[in-house]
């Protein structure tokens, strides 16, 4: 058998690849598999996202409008559901992380009358509620979040008041909390201080609003 520049001829004549040839082939063969693989993957992205927030936008509408409205506010229903109305949608991404949604959705929400939907829809339908869940939107006022303040919050946080001293509340001005920190303290309180949950008497917006402004003024 002939060798030839990485390649041999057998007895028919046929060209043999040999190891040089051959890892060039394979060489080759998984470069055009990878670039394949890549276009799928990006192929399949693209149109799974789309598909999933159309597909939740469609459960939404059928199971949470009653309580949550078309736009994710707050129906007149819910409105008026005792101990406490449902929340505003539109603040989501403020006051939940993107992994516990789901896990809302498909639990609930202890003390409130948010049900489990663990039971009527599957783990992706879920998903799919929650991710179109993620593009409701609120735009918050900070004029009406500085009214808020000095109304209910100045006595403790104001450079003047009356409280600041005697429970050492911090100056939110230097705050290093972000947006969704900041939020989830004033909703949830801050255990070890003073600082109670405000999730009772504010609304979601209500609570958006003050965070935009509080978060304008820091230095």
């Amino acid at each position: 058998m002939e060798k030839i520049v990485g390649h041999a001829i057998n007895k028919e004549g046929h060209f043999k690849s040999g190891k040089m040839g051959l890892l060039k082939e394979r060489g080759e063969v998984m470069k055009r598999s990878v670039f394949l693989i890549l276009v799928l993957v990006l192929m399949f992205t693209g149109t799974g996202v789309a598909a999933s927030v159309a597909a939740g936008e469609k459960i939404f509408k059928k199971y949470c409008t009653r309580c949550h409205a078309e736009d994710g506010s707050v129906s007149e229903y819910g409105r008026n559901i005792k101990p406490q109305p449902a929340r505003d949608l539109r603040t989501n991404r403020l006051f939940v992380a993107p992994k516990e949604l789901p896990i809302i959705i498909k639990y609930g929400v202890y003390g409130r009358e948010m049900p489990r939907w663990e039971d009527v829809l599957s783990d992706a339908e879920i998903l799919d509620v929650a991710a179109y869940v993620r593009t409701l939107k609120y735009t918050p006022d900070p004029k009406a979040g500085e009214k808020l303040f000095k109304e209910k919050c100045f006595g403790c946080h104001g450079a003047e008041g009356a409280a600041k001293k005697l429970f050492n509340a911090p100056d939110l001005e230097m705050s290093p909390l972000q947006a969704f920190d900041m939020g989830r303290v004033v909703r949830f309180g801050r255990h070890g201080t003073i600082m109670s949950p405000k999730e009772r008497i504010l609304t979601n917006p209500v609570i958006a609003d003050m965070v935009e402004y509080l978060q304008s003024i820091k230095k």
